[in-house]
This record gives structure tokens, C-alpha cells and sequence, in this order.
């Protein structure tokens, strides 16, 4: 009967499973057990259990870079110098996975836990946590990621001044790089690395970086510019190499995606209400390398894989012979609601790291400790069997948003239709008309006379 809702009693636990039609994949539980019950010693969701926004993101970083430089670049020995640099593994990322899926990363940031560590963003999919760290930045992208230099602070560019570029045509480093004048777009040094036959392999090389660093890694603005202070550095190639340029994208990536500091130059009382309302409003703005993000999970959450709307293969960008990544779908946001609530699910919250050689790689000092990451850290190396229930807290102005799977399609059967047949009886044949010829008759005659 249409509209009717039914309530199965579930015997193992005291909860209702309601069904309309379809079923829903939402359940409320009413149980005291301890399974089911609200554990406060966990990290706090920013936004309530299933009520999380479904907004837009504009992120600034541009993957496709990197796939218009290997082929504008292919078989030079500019780009064996890059390929061979600490930029070299960024063209080992999976090309099928480089489409950003702005819906995907968006309820990555919806679903996050609020905790004390500045430089960590974890966050739920599912029932399960999931670490977005400087150690899974590095693994993912390859990138170096030790300590900074002494005396070195990466800007915050929400912060007053932080984007100060005034006067940068006469500064030399910028003249001999990128030339005289001030408001020059990457877009700009794109075009004339790809038509500029008479460039010399050295300026390339170097304008090559430079795109990678403000195009790909650290873009903090709708339209690309080369950084003074980036431009700067390349005075020594050999250092610029050096930097920990994984450690500088990360931070940029990530102070975008926590509760922010400085908004418009302005320090920030409520930051957890700011993000809220960030992610809440039509549009949502992400600087530095949020791919990175997406490809952890991607790694941490294979089923999200089977959901990309392109045919399974494992080129990677090096590997591409276009100047421009697949041009498939990104994945929607329905297929990874469909992923979230699956039976099947299976999440790593803590990818295996693959550490690099440089002092101090992955590790931040002075870390605040937080008791409630130590102690979903240790559920988590206890093999705990997390429920979506026993998450706390969270904003919960946005309505429950409940999933109904697709309706199973029944498996395809030939139709037959019978068909009536006119019903004969049968008749005599017909004989034929033509009379046998002589010599035949004569035939026969002998035949009969012979078997007597």
C-alpha cells in the first residue's frame, strides 16, 4: 500500500528499522548499550550525524599543469631534470583519480572531527575515522616534506599583507625569470614556454618550477601568479629544490579546510562557527593541493574507486600522451553517498606511510596533545568496530539527510509471446496432371514384368 511505513524489530538490539516502499538505509536505534550510546571521549563532529551541507567548492589548484607539462616538455632534458627533482613523483599520480570531484572533498570537510592538533584534520566516512596528515600528504604526493629552514614561516594567506607583490617587476631575480612586467598570469608563462623555441633550457627549467609551485602545489588565488618570494629562491636552483615544498603545500591546504584563524585580515573569535559558515554558503574557496585530499581517499576508501565514471586502468600522468588530463566526470556526490552507506564499506583510517629521507619529515614540533585524538587513536590500533551513532556533538541547523538506495533492477528475461497456427486438416495429394511419356510407360511395364 502506498505511503505505508513498517517497523521491523530488529531481535539482537532494542531498534526500529522503518521502511517506505524502499528501504531506507537511515535506522534509529534506541538501546543502552554501550555499543550504541554517544561516546564523549571522542573528538566532536563539526557537523551533527547526517546533517551535513551539500554546497559547492572553488579550488584554485590546477592538476592539469602537470600533464601540459610532460607533454610539452617530452623528451627534453628539461623535463629529465624535473622528473628527476623532488617534484618528480607528482607525475606518478594516477591520472583517472586527477578530475577534481569538488562534492567528494566537500563532505570530507563536512564530516570532520574537531580536534586541538593544529596541523591535522581528521574526519568520518561512514562510522569510520580518517587522517588527513603532513605524513599521508607526503606519502601520497611524494613530495619533501621535512623541516623548514631556521627563521622560515610560511604565510597565512587569509592574514593581513600576506599577498603583498607591489613593485615585483623590478625586483632582478623577477625581471630575468619572468620579465618586466608586474601582473604577469601563469597562463602567461605557460604560453610562452610552449611557443618561445629560442628560451634556453636554464630560464625553462626554472619557469617550469615556478608554474608547479603557484599553478599546482600553493595557488592561493581564481587567477595564477607567479609569488615574488618563490621567484626569489630560484636565484639558487640547487636550494629552491632543497625546500620542503610538501610541508608549504600542506599548510596551505590544510589551514583552508580547519576552523581559520584570520578571515579577511581579521583575527577570528568564533572559528568553528566561521567554518560552519563557510561550508554552508553557495561557495567555498580552497587554496594550496586539495587532490591530495582526494586521493587519500581514493586509497583509504577503494569502493569510492569503482564509482569514477571512466573505464578501470592505471595510467598515470607520465604515462598520458594528451596535454590535458582524462576528460571524464569527477565522482558525484550521489555515487559517494551510495559508497558511505554500503554494507560493504571498508575504510583504513590510517593509510601505511611512506616516510622520506629528509630530517624532520612528517613530524610538526611542539604538537599540542589532544586526549580525545589519543583516544580514538587507540581505538582505532584496538581494531575497535566503530558505530555512527557513538560520534558526538556537531552544528545541527542543516536537515537529516537520508539515503535510499536505488531500487534493484530485476535481472532481464526474454519475453515469448505463443503464437496460434491455423489449424489443417490433411488432404489428399495432389496428383499431377502430366501424363509419363511412352518410353517411361514402357519402363515401368518391364519392371512389373520382371518382379512377377
Amino acid at each position: 500500500m502506498e505511503g505505508e511505513l513498517r517497523f521491523v524489530l530488529c531481535h539482537r538490539r532494542r531498534c526500529f528499522f522503518i521502511f517506505h516502499r524502499q528501504p531506507l538505509l537511515k535506522f534509529f536505534a534506541f538501546s543502552d548499550s554501550a555499543e550504541d550510546a554517544v561516546d564523549h571521549r571522542l573528538p566532536v563532529r563539526l557537523f551533527a550525524t547526517d546533517r551535513f551541507p551539500r554546497r559547492r567548492l572553488n579550488v584554485y589548484s590546477r592538476p592539469n599543469i602537470l600533464a601540459f607539462l610532460r607533454h610539452v616538455l617530452r623528451g627534453s632534458p628539461v623535463f629529465t631534470w624535473i622528473r628527476e627533482s623532488p617534484f618528480g613523483k607528482l607525475f606518478d599520480i594516477p591520472a583517472r583519480q586527477c578530475p577534481v570531484s569538488c562534492k567528494l572533498i566537500h563532505g570530507l570537510l563536512s564530516r570532520q572531527l574537531l580536534c586541538n592538533q593544529e596541523h591535522t584534520m581528521w574526519t568520518v566516512f561512514g562510522k569510520d575515522p580518517l587522517r588527513f596528515s603532513l605524513e599521508e600528504f607526503g606519502t601520497i604526493t611524494g613530495l619533501n616534506c621535512g623541516a623548514f629552514p631556521e627563521a622560515y614561516e610560511a604565510p597565512d594567506h587569509n592574514q593581513k599583507g600576506s599577498n603583498k607583490q607591489k613593485g615585483a617587476h623590478k625586483d632582478p631575480m623577477w625581471k630575468e625569470i619572468i620579465g618586466k612586467y608586474n601582473n604577469i598570469t601563469i597562463v602567461d608563462l605557460e604560453d610562452e614556454l610552449e611557443n618561445d623555441e629560442e628560451m634556453d633550457d636554464e630560464r625553462r627549467f626554472r619557469l617550469a618550477l615556478i608554474i608547479i609551485v603557484d599553478g599546482v602545489l600553493i595557488a592561493s588565488q581564481q587567477i595564477h601568479r607567479p609569488t615574488l618570494r618563490y621567484v626569489q629562491m630560484l636565484g639558487d636552483v640547487d636550494a629552491f629544490l632543497e625546500f620542503p615544498w610538501g610541508r608549504d603545500s600542506f599548510l596551505h591546504t590544510v589551514r583552508c579546510m580547519k576552523p581559520p584563524k584570520f578571515e579577511k585580515g581579521k583575527l577570528v573569535e568564533d572559528r568553528v562557527g566561521m567554518l560552519v559558515q563557510k561550508l554552508k554558503q553557495s561557495s567555498f574557496c580552497l587554496t594550496g593541493f586539495p587532490l591530495a585530499l582526494q586521493l587519500l581517499a581514493f586509497r583509504a576508501i577503494p569502493m569510492l574507486q569503482s564509482k569514477i565514471p571512466a573505464p578501470p586502468n592505471e595510467l598515470t600522468i607520465m604515462e598520458l600522451t594528451e596535454p590535458n588530463l582524462p576528460s571524464h566526470p569527477s565522482i558525484e556526490l550521489d555515487s559517494v553517498l551510495q559508497v558511505e552507506v554500503n554494507p560493504s564499506l571498508l575504510v583504513t583510517p590510517i593509510i601505511p606511510t611512506v616516510r622520506g629521507p629528509q630530517p624532520g619529515w612528517g613530524v610538526w614540533p611542539n604538537v599540542e596533545a589532544d586526549e580525545k585524538v589519543g583516544y580514538m587513536e587507540q581505538l582505532i590500533a584496538n581494531n575497535h568496530l566503530f558505530t555512527k551513532s557513538m560520534w558526538p556533538g556537531g552544528d545541527c541547523s542543516e536537515p537529516v539527510f537520508i539515503v535510499t538506495p536505488p531500487p534493484q533492477q530485476p535481472p532481464h528475461k526474454k519475453h515469448t509471446v505463443p503464437r496460434k497456427r491455423k489449424e489443417s486438416k490433411l488432404k489428399p495429394r495432389k496428383c499431377s496432371k502430366k501424363r509419363a511419356s511412352t518410353t517411361s510407360q514402357r519402363r515401368i511395364t518391364r519392371l512389373f514384368a520382371a518382379s512377377s
